[in-house]
């Protein structure tokens, strides 16, 4: 456990539960003190809307249903819950095609976490996110 990201409290939106479990253990595993993990971009918008605490960061899957990750970026970006409008986010995929790339940059998405979830690269990239701060 690292005292590095003790402060830090995440969102995760994926549909996929065993996806899920493993972002959230490997999140544990780094210390975090707070992980809430949803199914559905709509989710994420209700727990940002009402969440008492703030997270900072956001990880959400790019294909899910309804909400995708895009929209869920799109929606957060343009401001729909003001607070979190700069929040970092970083899209988990199980592809890192073009248009992801394009999209990215269009939604100010911090990095891509390619699918399956990886231990070390979780913790880089939080190691960026607080280096940026």
């Amino acid at each position: 456990m690292s005292k590095q990201f003790s402060s830090l409290s995440a969102l995760i939106a994926e549909d996929d539960s065993t996806c899920l479990r493993i972002v959230v253990k490997y999140l544990e595993n780094l210390g975090l003190k707070r992980i809430v993990g949803v199914k559905s971009g709509e989710e994420a918008i209700t727990q940002l809307s009402s969440a008492a605490e703030p997270f900072d960061l956001v990880i959400s899957d790019i294909e899910m249903p309804g909400m995708d990750g895009f929209e869920l970026a799109r929606q957060i970006r343009s401001g729909v819950v003001p607070r979190y409008k700069d929040v970092p986010l970083f899209m988990l995929t199980s592809h890192s095609d073009f248009d992801n790339v394009r999209q990215s940059r269009t939604h100010r998405i911090q990095g891509f976490i390619v699918k399956p979830p990886n231990a070390e690269i979780l913790e880089r990239n939080l190691a960026r996110v607080l280096a940026g701060k």
